[in-house]
């Protein structure tokens, strides 16, 4: 190798090193914020009054820190449409000797986004929420959907988030057919129609993605310091400082995903992925051919939302 081209070898080099460089010095960086639970309560400012009444969001988390690390859409709603967003906290976790510490955690996330909270069976959350239990232990099972089920009637949802039903994490998993199993039997007994369940994805890539949420740094920003407030949960993993790369792959990957084989990417930086269907009584309902992208600057709304993915004639 020529002494030129081996330069331009070691300039090119040292140029991409500096790169990853500032990568890990960035992610290095966060960790000198401090992690919460906050002594003083972070609480988020209220939205803007709306002349319609507020749609309502309810979004089924597995574990404290799900809500705030797949809430962009909920979060996008509650700020833009002036949504009330209810996060259903379906576990504190299996250990039930960290449950006070987590459900203090999450009780100063969801304050910090401005989400309400209910935990089923307070103060302790369900138990066992699994495809085991499901299947091996069905009276236990058929009383937790009916906890499930009365939440539904009490908040009365336009929209329940969920996670998809091959999440990987096995509570992830049966949080999905859970909610599948409660929301089937409250349509069931409430005739609403068409129901929009839009599924999410953390552990696992949904294998057929409809929508692509894009994510404001400011709302980014927002998710971080709410996750943070779990510091129990981010002394183990540092899920809030890995938490901007996650979405940024999300960019890529659902450019070319919902946009199209081989097309350009999305001119942002930060996006959630998510998958919207519709259940009619406890049967699942394919929501319209094709996919939705919405960027981080327009403007996003349960209705007009959902009205996107109605299938044809509905």
């Amino acid at each position: 190798m020529s002494k030129n081209k081996s330069a331009a070898w070691e300039t090119a080099r040292k140029r991409w090193l500096r790169y990853v460089q500032t990568t890990v010095k960035a992610i290095e960086a966060g960790k000198s914020i401090p992690i919460g639970p906050s002594r003083k309560p972070l609480v988020a400012p209220r939205v803007s009054a709306r002349k319609a009444a507020p749609a309502t969001v309810v979004m089924c988390s597995p574990h404290p820190d799900d809500e705030s690390l797949i809430g962009a859409l909920a979060l996008r709603f509650r700020q833009e449409a002036g949504a009330r967003v209810v996060n259903c906290a379906i576990t504190l976790g299996s250990n039930i000797s960290q449950k006070a510490r987590r459900l203090g955690e999450l009780e100063s996330a969801c304050r910090a986004l401005g989400f309400e909270l209910i935990v089923p069976d307070q103060p302790v959350g369900l138990d066992r929420v699994n495809l085991a239990n499901r299947r091996d232990h069905r009276e236990e099972w058929a009383a937790k959907v009916e906890t499930l089920t009365e939440i539904f009637e009490r908040e009365i949802p336009d929209v329940v988030l969920a996670p998809h039903g091959e999440d990987f994490n096995t509570t992830h998993i049966g949080t999905h057919f859970l909610v599948a199993d409660a929301l089937g039997a409250y349509l069931e007994r409430h005739d609403r129609g068409l129901f929009p369940l839009i599924e999410t994805e953390f552990w696992a890539e949904l294998k057929q993605p409809n929508l692509m949420v894009g994510v404001s740094a400011e709302t980014l920003a927002l998710q971080l310091m709410a996750t943070a407030e779990h510091g129990g949960e981010v002394k183990r993993n540092p899920y809030h400082l890995l938490q901007p790369h996650r979405l940024m792959n999300n960019v890529r990957r659902g450019s070319e995903v919902l946009g199209g084989q081989g097309g350009a990417a999305q001119r942002y930086f930060f996006a959630e992925l998510y998958r919207v269907t519709f259940m009619k009584g406890g049967e699942v309902v394919e929501p319209r051919p094709g996919s939705v992208i919405i960027g981080p600057k327009e403007k996003v709304d349960v209705k007009g939302l959902v009205g996107k993915f109605l299938p044809e004639g509905a």
